[in-house]
C-alpha cells in the first residue's frame, strides 16, 4: 500500500536549488530564444482578455 506523503511549499521561503537543477537553468538561459518552440499554444484571444484585471507591483 502506497503512503500519501504531503508538502507545504512557501513560495516566500523555497528550498535551495539543486546542483543539477542550477545547471539545467544555466543551460535553458544560455538558450536563444529563438529555441523556443511555442508553436503548441494557442494564441491569446480577446475573450481570454475580456476579463482580466491590470494590477501593479510595489517592485
Amino acid at each position: 500500500m502506497a503512503k500519501l506523503i504531503r508538502y507545504k511549499f512557501d513560495p516566500a521561503n523555497p528550498p535551495p536549488l539543486t546542483e543539477p537543477q542550477k545547471a539545467e537553468i544555466a543551460a535553458l538561459k544560455a538558450r536563444p530564444e529563438s529555441d523556443v518552440d511555442t508553436s503548441d499554444i494557442p494564441e491569446l484571444t480577446e475573450k481570454f482578455w475580456r476579463r482580466a484585471i491590470r494590477r501593479h507591483t510595489a517592485d
